[in-house]
Formats: structure tokens, sequence, C-alpha cells
């Protein structure tokens, strides 16, 4: 199963939705929070970024601003790479302190979350799935999104590694017939695992380039 990279690179990629240490005593999902998921999937599967903003604390939204905005909707866009299908399923949690350390050098949070909600789904007839990570907050007697802000040095890997992302576009853009329209089919029905083997087993090169490529060919077919 491959995880939604909400809240991917990859360290960077943990501010979006990375599951990271084991789960604690899992909670009653109350309705206003099954409300707020609901909120989210379909803003998340709109590709709508300003709906997903709103979704979030004032002081988290306050963190995106015009100097560094292209760098969370670029984190974002990739991550909406894939949709949440029906059927997903919410765990709500406390929120795990160890999560919180992994991401310190990445992300800091204005306000400190009080819950994790994870979002789980897997994609019919296939073995790819993902999970969402949420943090939230209670704020004037209701649930909202407490978003985490990127670090400085987030911020600047995140650019310093713009080279290497279009590197393996590149790679993906210039794919030759049938092999390209084979992955392409595999990547629309979401089967990466299988594209990824298929194109390692094609070009005999090792697997993290294999997955970097068809990473990048889902950008460009969705």
């Amino acid at each position: 199963m491959k995880s939604g990279c909400l809240q991917a690179i990859c360290g960077v990629a943990l501010l979006f939705a990375v599951p990271l240490n084991g789960r604690a005593q899992n909670l009653a999902v109350p309705p206003e929070v099954k409300a707020y998921a609901a909120q989210y999937v379909a803003a998340f599967n709109a590709g709508d970024m300003e709906a997903l903003e709103s979704l979030n604390l004032p002081q988290s939204r306050a963190c995106i601003t015009p100097a560094n905005k292209e760098i969370y909707d670029s984190l974002l866009s990739m991550q909406m790479r894939d949709s949440v299908p029906p059927g997903y399923r919410l765990t709500l949690m406390p929120v795990n302190e160890g999560n919180l350390k992994a991401l310190a050098s990445h992300a800091y949070f204005p306000v400190k979350p009080e819950r994790e909600l994870h979002i789980d789904y897997e994609y019919a007839g296939t073995e790819d799935g993902g999970s969402l990570v949420l943090w939230l907050v209670r704020q004037n007697g209701r649930w909202t999104g407490d978003f985490p802000c990127m670090t400085e040095e987030a911020i600047r890997d995140f650019r310093d590694s713009a080279a290497d992302r279009e590197y393996y576009r590149a790679i993906a853009a210039a794919i030759k017939e049938p092999l390209r329209s084979e992955l392409t089919s595999m990547v629309r029905v979401h089967k990466l695992g299988e594209a990824e083997a298929r194109y390692q087993k094609v070009t005999g090169g090792d697997m993290r380039t294999a997955v970097l490529v068809i990473t990048a060919l889902q950008e460009q077919v969705r």
C-alpha cells in the first residue's frame, strides 16, 4: 500500500499526510469530525486548494505568504495526484508525540494539535491505497484543521530539490510507446505498484528510480 504523500521531497511531504510512528488508542469519531473529514475529502478530490486552506486555523493559514505560497501549492498538488475513493476509514486518536518530533526539522504548529485524524483508503481491485493524516484542534466549540507550517529549512530543501524533480519528470515524459500506454493504463486505474515493477523490468534500473519516474508519470496523466 502506498501512503498519500497532506500534510511528499519525502521529509518535506511529511507535513501533508504521512503516518509515522505506531498509533495510539483510537477514539470514537464524533459526527462533527466525520463532517469535517467529508468536507476535506471533497475539497481534496476537487483539487480545490482554497477550500482546503479554509478548513484550517487562521494561525496555520497565516504561514502561507506570497513568498512561499508556490511551495505549499506544489506540495499539495503533488499529493493530489490521487483521489480518495468512497468507503474511506476514519481513525481519531490522541496526538502521537513521536510524530511531532519526527516533523520538527520540517514543520511546526502555531497551535499545538490535540488530535490526529487518519483517513485510510484502498482502490478496489488493486493493492494500492493511501493514508492522509490531519491534525485537529478544538476552537470556539468545534474541531478544525491544525495545519503544520514549513520551517525555513524545509522550504529551502524543497527549492533545492527542484532540479531532481524536473529530472524525473523529463524521464517520464520521454517514455516511448508502447511502454508509455501500458504504464499510463496502469497508473489511471491506480495500479502503481505494477507500473513500477513493469518499468523496472523493462529498463533494468533500480526500484527507487522506478518509483520516482512513475510518480512523475502520474502527475502527467492525471
